[in-house]
């Protein structure tokens, strides 16, 4: 499985933002307050949607990332798995009853049904806590 691309159309302080993997490992290196952890927890969101809900905005992704501009809440993930191409789509809305959740066959643009909205299970057999602990180093800090 690899990353090809990603789109935030809105996503906590992210807009219309993309981005394309590289082969092998990309960094994202911007300043402090540009949305690293942000883009982090888009991807983890494009795979695994946002847990239960809590009434605490630090335990609550799905309220601390609203869109502080408004606007469709999500964006799309393009990766590869087992040489085929795929494209997950997800608008979230303030309750999971509005979360929608589609999946496309990248090459020819149709919708599928290769996967559920369990995707990150799916593929790789972790739960979102999980795969954020093995997916995400966060900033190194320079003490020079």
């Amino acid at each position: 499985m690899k990353l090809i691309r990603c789109y935030i159309e809105n996503f906590g302080g992210l807009q219309q933002y993309s981005v394309e993997f590289n082969e092998g490992l990309t960094v994202i290196h911007e300043a402090n307050g540009f949305g690293k952890t942000t883009l982090a927890e888009f991807i983890r969101a494009m795979f695994y949607g946002f847990p239960r809900a809590n009434k605490d905005i630090n335990k609550n992704p799905r309220l601390k990332y609203l869109p502080w501009q408004g606007g469709r809440y999500g964006g799309y993930l393009i990766f590869e798995h087992n040489g085929k191409r795929y494209r997950v789509d997800r608008s979230f809305g303030e309750l999971p009853k509005s979360d929608k959740f589609k999946l496309y066959h990248e090459d020819t643009n149709r919708e599928c049904s290769d996967f559920t909205a369990d995707l990150g299970m799916e593929l790789f057999g972790l739960d979102a806590e999980s795969f954020m602990r093995s997916t995400y180093m966060p900033q190194i800090h320079d003490n020079a």
